[in-house]
């Protein structure tokens, strides 16, 4: 069932419950109301009657019924209108002319009449129904007998009939009216939703992530919802692409040594005896490029993981501990280049030891790799107000301006004048931005050409009872 029907079924469905409890109200009203003056106007001809009736026939023996005479009845003209008079002893004594056979008086009504009080009932006579009022005669203040006013119900029930009649296609006309109204405002308010279902499905036919919808002019729900799914597709279309680059970027990074490797081994496979030396450069080549797509493939598969949402796991760690086992491992393969550490204070951080290590890893071999002999790259660890402060200085050439907001992006790469090692993956400083980010913290850059960089990574530390402090706003990186 389509939102528009369900939309013209629920508002046809109150409205036409509304309009019933109306109705069944106004009936209500209008018969009571009705039934009111009725009584009333009964009440009156029986006061006109009393006036007119002769009380002395209450005391002469009943030999036959009188015959009285109905007074002038302006309010019952479109009525039939009896009237009786009864014996205490339930004796009919006079009645009026149009009155065929007597009305029949109930035992309740006669003794709460001859009681001195008042009583209305319904009858059912042959043909009709009657509103029989009784009420008590007095003689000398003390009840003689009983004047009975009986009225046709019959203008009545037709009248309310009729208005039965009227209020119904009143209900049925304005449910009906209503549901056309409903479907047409239904569809009216539906049809930009139409549109932007039409415009999504053309965008997932195609494939087309660049396509937007269309957006409403006016400040809506449809607006805000077509604002967000234009946002959710440019999200989409940057992942996409990023995806995308990232796969022709790992194709193209793992092709070369790939090729490499096919191209020695078949060297070594086309030559029936090798020169030793040749075949050891062979082999040596081979391994290089082994290890250059291992160290390749570990990357990928890192952010690849990291795509994923990896959760990593969080214990006390103590940093400084990890900056000097990453120092002692660097220190052997700095060749040529002085190592050194800086500030070094006692700080834990909540997180895993092994990508800290990584991070730390990555930043000083990129120090090393971009340093040129003679040069030093220094390690410096500090504490700062509830955050631990890692940073990766060299003096190497530094990096131009233009290339410094892309620098931890994924294979980013350019060429450096005074790099004494070339080959990375461009994957190590978007590995380290990933580990830092999801340690809560961050990682910045600061170079200038000629004078060195200095990498600057942020780090909430670990509480004393070893929570963290990543509420406390990290500082600027300057």
């Amino acid at each position: 069932m389509s939102i528009r029907l369900r939309l013209t079924l629920w508002y046809t469905a109150l409205l036409s419950l509304a309009l019933a409890a109306f109705a069944v109200l106004v009936y209500v009203v209008v018969a009571q109301q009705l039934t009111s003056q009725l009584e009333y106007a009964v009440h009156l001809q029986a006061l006109e009657a009393s006036r007119t009736v002769d009380t002395d026939l209450l005391a002469r023996p009943v030999a036959q019924t009188h015959r009285l005479q109905l007074p002038a009845a302006v309010a019952f003209a479109d009525r039939r209108l009896y009237i009786q008079m009864v014996a205490a002893n339930g004796d009919v004594l006079a009645k009026s002319g149009d009155l065929g056979q007597p009305l029949p008086t109930p035992q309740s009504s006669l003794r709460a009449a001859l009681g001195g009080e008042e009583s209305h009932v319904t009858l059912n006579l042959p043909g009709e129904r009657v509103d029989l009022y009784s009420t008590p005669l007095l003689l000398n203040d003390k009840v003689v007998g009983v004047l009975q006013v009986a009225a046709s119900l019959r203008p009545l029930e037709d009248n309310l009939g009729r208005l039965r009649l009227i209020l119904l296609a009143v209900v049925l006309g304005t449910a009906g009216f209503a549901a056309a109204l409903g479907w047409f405002l239904a569809a009216k308010a539906m049809r930009p939703v139409d549109r932007l279902t039409r415009s999504a499905q053309a965008i997932g036919r195609s494939a087309d992530l660049a396509q937007r919808l269309a957006e409403p002019n006016q400040n809506d729900e449809l607006g805000r919802l077509a604002a967000t799914f234009n946002e959710m597709l440019g999200r989409v279309d940057r992942v996409v692409a990023t995806q995308r680059r990232f796969l022709a970027d790992a194709a193209h990074e793992l092709r070369t040594p790939v090729t490499s490797i096919r191209t020695n081994v078949e060297a070594l496979l086309r030559t029936t005896r090798p020169d030793p030396r040749e075949r050891d450069d062979t082999l040596r080549a081979v391994a290089r490029e082994s290890e250059r797509m291992t160290r390749l493939v570990n990357d990928l598969l890192t952010l690849a993981r990291a795509d994923a949402g990896q959760v990593l796991a969080r214990r006390r760690v103590a940093l400084d501990t990890v900056l000097l086992e990453a120092y002692q491992m660097e220190k052997a393969l700095a060749d040529g280049v002085r190592l050194d550490l800086g500030e070094l204070e006692q700080v834990e951080v909540e997180g895993d030891q092994d990508r800290l290590k990584q991070l730390i890893l990555n930043l000083v071999d990129n120090a090393l790799r971009y340093t040129p002999s003679g040069g030093s790259v220094t390690l410096d660890l500090v504490h700062r107000a509830g955050w631990a402060e890692l940073r990766v200085r060299d003096t190497g050439p530094g990096i131009p301006a233009e290339h410094l907001p892309r620098i931890f992006e994924r294979f980013y790469r350019f060429d450096q004048p005074g790099a004494r090692h070339t080959g990375g993956t461009g994957l190590g400083l978007a590995i380290c931005r990933w580990i830092a980010e999801a340690h809560g913290g961050q990682i910045e850059v600061a170079s200038q050409e000629g004078l060195g960089s200095a990498f600057t990574v942020l780090l909430p530390t670990a509480g004393p009872s070893g929570g963290d402090s990543s509420t406390v706003p990290a500082p600027r990186l300057d």
